[in-house]
């Protein structure tokens, strides 16, 4: 890649919860600062509640200060009744947790998205994270391109993909996999790309404003394998902002 630009950035305080578009994002060495910070978890299994399984959490919305639940009810994080009332907007005993602590914990999910009746399985996130495996999420503009060209029929609002940078680019539609090995400055921040992100069933759950769209899931499979995007690991922590340059760093 010999050049490109950050069009879009998006943080998500809150697992599996709507997110904040953001002008800047502080990249840490351990993640992007604020996101994912924090995640329900269910009291009965002490598993990550993650939109793959639990839909309903898409429908509220995490922001500097809390959580906007779809009723209108502001939960700040630090308020007293902050687990009884997402326990009664989930219909089931839930807290809310804080990332940080070395415990790891499992989210579930099924290898058959389309059928919310399938099995689940239990998949660990990095210790001490509510990630589900990498650090940063990165797709092109080419590549959600393509997939409107492909199937026009389909939504492919860049929120279904929830990922935390979005890049324009001199690259092919999902050419964004042959980074993997290598690194990108991104602003002041440079990220060694991991690996091609493979989708799950959360671009196929509802949002406000967004469709249940299952035939999502054989889409993305005709077009690339079931891939979209790609996830990266921090080298050096930094600030990203919309029109930084993005340009290839080295080779890891």
């Amino acid at each position: 890649m010999s050049s490109g630009t950050v069009t879009e950035l998006y943080r998500y305080p809150v697992k599996s919860l709507q997110g904040l578009a953001c002008s800047s994002l502080q990249i840490e060495s351990e993640g992007v600062a604020g996101d994912r910070q924090w995640a329900l978890i269910d009291v009965e299994t002490e598993t990550l509640m993650s939109a793959k399984r639990w839909s309903r959490l898409f429908e509220a919305s995490a922001g500097e200060a809390g959580i906007d639940l779809p009723d209108g009810t502001h939960v700040p994080y630090q308020s007293p009744d902050v687990d009884t009332l997402l326990s009664a907007w989930m219909g089931r005993p839930v807290r809310l947790a804080r990332a940080g602590t070395p415990t790891e914990r499992s989210y579930e999910m099924t290898f058959d998205p389309p059928d919310d009746s399938a099995e689940y399985y239990a998949i660990p996130a990095p210790a001490g994270t509510f990630v589900d495996l990498a650090a940063v999420h990165l797709v092109s503009t080419s590549t959600l391109a393509a997939g409107v060209d492909a199937r026009p029929d389909l939504d492919w609002d860049v929120r279904r993909f929830r990922p935390n940078v979005v890049i324009d680019a001199e690259v092919e539609p999902f050419g964004e996999d042959a980074w993997t090995g290598t690194a990108l400055r991104v602003g002041a921040a440079v990220l060694s790309v991991s690996q091609p992100t493979v989708r799950c069933a959360m671009p196929l759950r509802a949002q406000p404003g967004l469709d249940r769209q299952p035939e999502l899931y054989s889409a993305l499979d005709d077009l690339h394998d079931n891939h979209l995007g790609i996830y990266l690991d921090i080298v050096e922590p930094g600030r990203i902002a919309v029109g930084d340059p993005v340009t290839s760093e080295l080779s890891r």
